[in-house]
């Protein structure tokens, strides 16, 4: 029964996802819809296909996410412009940095000014070889903007959450 549980799970978040975007969109928005509405959704999207290109190991795609002037901030490294935010991709795969790891996407705040926003998620990184088990958690703080309809990255800072004292 475990593993009924296990392979449902996931399913069954994805459904009630798409059942509340469908409620909260009134149910038949895309992402280029224009307004804020919209414009959450498809910020929500970039987001979502971040860690998703982390998983499928798509350097090309993962960089083309961010501006071309873009940065990437965090603990394991930083990068500027899409060329070098490839490269440290590419540099954090090979290192086996990503291997057994799965990365989420938790809620996200998003403010939309125009033709550029504000988001700020929450992440999780789950273990999928050793055990199962969440292997790290944290935010990311992003500035994006809009350019030919579509949302890109300017800006990316992600920050990990502290162990509690009697953790460590």
């Amino acid at each position: 029964m475990k593993t009924i549980r296990r392979a449902a799970a996931p399913v069954v978040g994805v459904l009630a996802g798409a059942v509340a975007t469908g409620l909260l969109l009134g149910g038949n928005a895309t992402a280029t819809e224009s307004g804020s509405t919209g414009d959450r959704f498809a910020i929500r999207e970039v987001i979502d296909r971040h860690q998703m290109y982390i998983d499928l190991k798509d350097a090309d795609s993962y960089a083309d996410l961010y501006a071309k002037d873009g940065h990437y901030r965090s603990p394991f490294g930083s990068a500027d412009g899409r060329n070098e935010i490839k490269a440290m991709f590419i540099d954090l795969a090979e290192k086996g940095f990503t291997q057994g790891k799965r990365h989420m996407s938790g809620p996200a705040m998003i403010e939309v000014s125009g033709t550029t926003a504000t988001a700020r998620s929450w992440y999780w990184v789950a273990e999928t070889e050793a055990e199962h088990a969440v292997y790290a958690t944290g935010t990311y703080t992003d500035k994006l903007r809009k350019v030919n309809g579509e949302w890109e990255i300017v800006q990316r800072v992600q920050t990990l959450d502290e162990l509690a004292p009697e953790s460590q």
